[in-house]
């Protein structure tokens, strides 16, 4: 058996291991019991058997016996799943959304949305889970650590995890949620404490980096690339519109629902990356184009970029004043880096270190007081 990823795994394997251990047991036990006693007592040519009165102890012994394994097994099992219900207080907490048919990740504390989910080893992880109202029942399965937990539309649902060892893992999903349900498939990667630092910085510049005119006009805007955001339209495409619109951008997913982004007619907006990207950020009311907030601005763009390769036409060219009303409708050229944080614990501690310092008080003035 592979190494256990957490201490969940551990419980739920003793568990299965024990219990099925004893189920076997019983079955050869009993097997075995039933044909000795098939061929002891078969049929016998007498035309009169001998009569059997109750036995007291032997009755007595298969109602206590079985009693003790069953209330066993319920303590075998209970243990894991008091496991499971105690959340530890140091906790992170990633929201995750599950939609037709993909998982989407919000780190709240690190203001940051992602298409991928990373968390740090040894650090407990509050999964708080959701699916958009108008949407179906998914089931937030990570096998390696043993725990699932249903998405439920318009509701909030959770469950914790804690790896010990760093390494790459699947995310399914393990309830039947309609024609792509088997492609509702993430990864879930555990990184040193100092790579998901460096992580997190580089997800917090993606959002946060103010967009730039000529990342709108070029598709091959040295922004996208692998040394500074590392943007794989391609690879986001594949992952989040290729179950509706088809690999090949045909709409072969959703035949007759799905825009065919080969043509350019029909469009509820513009072609330009102007319009693709508010159809990102805003999704089409009654439609199953939904919003994909968890998308950043840049990474928006290139969908946007990416999108246009499918047409069959040359797609009509943004303008700078089509740049300059998006920026002026998202604010994309306000968006700052979020301001470091730090626990008010620590805060206090400093403002009463400061407070009481010979240097502030020589920096105040005498008649200065206290609000």
């Amino acid at each position: 058996m592979m190494p256990a990823t957490s201490n969940i795994t551990r419980e739920v394997d003793r568990a299965f291991l024990l219990i099925g251990g004893m189920s076997l047991v019983l079955l050869i036990g009993i097997t075995v019991a039933m044909v000795l006693l098939a061929v002891r007592f078969r049929r016998s040519r007498a035309r009169t058997t001998t009569q059997f009165e109750g036995n007291t102890l032997l009755e007595i012994t298969w109602t206590i016996i079985p009693t003790i394994i069953v209330i066993w097994m319920f303590f075998v099992g209970y243990k894991g799943f008091a496991l499971m219900g105690r959340v530890p207080d140091d906790h992170m907490v990633v929201q995750v959304t599950g939609k037709q048919w993909v998982w989407s990740f919000s780190y709240p504390g690190e203001l940051i949305d992602t298409t991928e989910m990373v968390v740090p080893v040894n650090k407990p992880v509050l999964v708080e889970l959701t699916a958009p109202p108008e949407d179906v029942v998914h089931s937030f399965y990570l096998p390696d650590f043993r725990v699932k937990e249903d998405a439920l539309p318009g509701q909030a649902t959770s469950l914790w995890f804690e790896a010990e060892r760093e390494g790459t893992y699947t995310i399914l999903c393990a309830e039947f949620c309609g024609k792509d349900h088997s492609k509702m498939v993430s990864l879930l990667k555990v990184v040193s404490a100092e790579a998901y630092d460096r992580w997190v910085n580089d997800q917090q510049m993606k959002k946060y980096r103010p967009m730039e005119l000529e990342a709108v006009l070029n598709p091959q805007h040295p922004g996208f690339g692998e040394d500074e955001l590392n943007i794989d339209s391609e690879v986001i495409f594949a992952a989040f519109c290729a179950s509706c619109h088809g690999a090949t951008g045909d709409g072969s997913g959703l035949p007759g629902i799905a825009r065919d982004l080969t043509s350019s007619d029909g469009w509820k907006r513009s072609p330009k990356v102007v319009d693709i990207y508010r159809t990102l950020t805003e999704g089409i009311e009654g439609t199953q184009m939904r919003a994909y907030s968890n998308f950043t601005p840049w990474e928006r763009v290139g969908v946007a970029h990416y999108v246009r390769l499918f047409s069959k036409e040359p797609p009509p060219q943004d303008t700078p004043q089509d740049y300059e009303a998006l920026v002026a409708e998202y604010g994309l050229d306000k968006v700052q880096a979020p301001k470091e944080t730090i626990p008010i614990e620590q805060a206090m501690e400093i403002l009463v270190i400061e407070a009481g310092s010979p240097e502030s008080s020589k920096e105040r003035p005498a008649s200065a007081e206290t609000p």
